[in-house]
């Protein structure tokens, strides 16, 4: 696992790959699961995957051989942004067996401790059924998580409270972190000049869109009832420079997660019967 794309589980050959299962302790196997669906009139259809995939490649680098990350799944659960044009959906019954049966791929070879990595908030549900299908048909140590802070903001809460410039309700979607990203890593697909600043969805006590507060239920409407632009958040108050403190803090915490996670030891079943 010499080669430059030792990160890559796609580009080694069979007897690297049998060579990196062999491995003790073996690397952690991520499997990316994102979307293509609006992003508001600044950002590319390709917002979430382009997020996950960098933010997986800079951990994966940084890792030195202790994760391999399989291609990024592109397509997720999205039929409540088909009003917006471009968006793919799957349904969720497919989404849920093209993931599970991933997942349980990369067990069957003997990899022991798998990450399903989602990129979009739809999706969380799914990963969250894929990877206990995965442990209940194999055994394998297989768990879910979110990396983008629009979803999820554990992994970037510091930079989140501390720096971000548009306040409570800025974040969410194609809102001010993940546009921030997009500045970051792919400047040339953003526009600014289109970005804006739409912050009118609905906040209740129990109920909140978007960080710090979090919410008691969960519920997802149709899009197009939620947001005029696509955009729950404030896009213009996005700066690359947040976005690079966001991005570093994201692969910083996720690649001592990864690392952690590997620990996990795989225990015997007892059957008490």
């Amino acid at each position: 696992m010499n080669d430059q794309h030792q990160w890559r589980y796609d580009r080694l050959s069979w007897p690297q790959m049998k060579a990196a299962i062999a491995r003790k302790p073996q690397p952690v196997v991520a499997i990316p699961f994102g979307a293509v669906e609006d992003h508001g009139p600044h950002l590319p259809l390709s917002t979430d995957n382009d997020i996950l995939e960098a933010i997986l490649k800079e951990t994966a680098q940084r890792s030195q051989g202790e994760l391999l990350i399989l291609p990024t799944i592109p397509f997720g659960l999205d039929e409540h942004h088909m009003d917006f044009p471009g968006t793919i959906s799957i349904q969720m019954e497919t989404s849920l067996a093209y993931v599970a049966q991933t997942a349980i791929s990369v067990a069957r070879h003997g990899f022991t401790h798998i990450l399903i990595v989602n990129g979009h908030g739809s999706n969380h549900p799914i990963t969250d059924l894929a990877a206990r299908k995965c442990v209940l048909e194999t055994g394998m140590i297989c768990a879910n998580t979110t990396i983008n802070a629009a979803i999820d903001p554990t992994l970037a809460a510091e930079v989140i409270e501390k720096y971000r410039q548009g306040g409570p309700g800025s974040i969410s979607h194609a809102g001010e972190f993940e546009t921030a990203i997009m500045l970051h890593i792919l400047p040339e697909y953003v526009q600014m000049d289109k970005a804006q600043r739409e912050l009118g969805q609905i906040k209740l006590k129990y109920f909140n869109w978007d960080h710090p507060e979090p919410s008691v239920f969960g519920w997802q409407d149709f899009w197009s009832r939620m947001s005029v632009t696509g955009i729950c958040g404030d896009a213009a108050a996005a700066t690359a420079e947040f976005g690079k403190l966001a991005f570093e803090a994201t692969v910083t915490h996720f690649l001592e997660m990864v690392l952690e996670f590997r620990t996990i030891p795989l225990r015997e079943r007892v059957d008490h019967h």
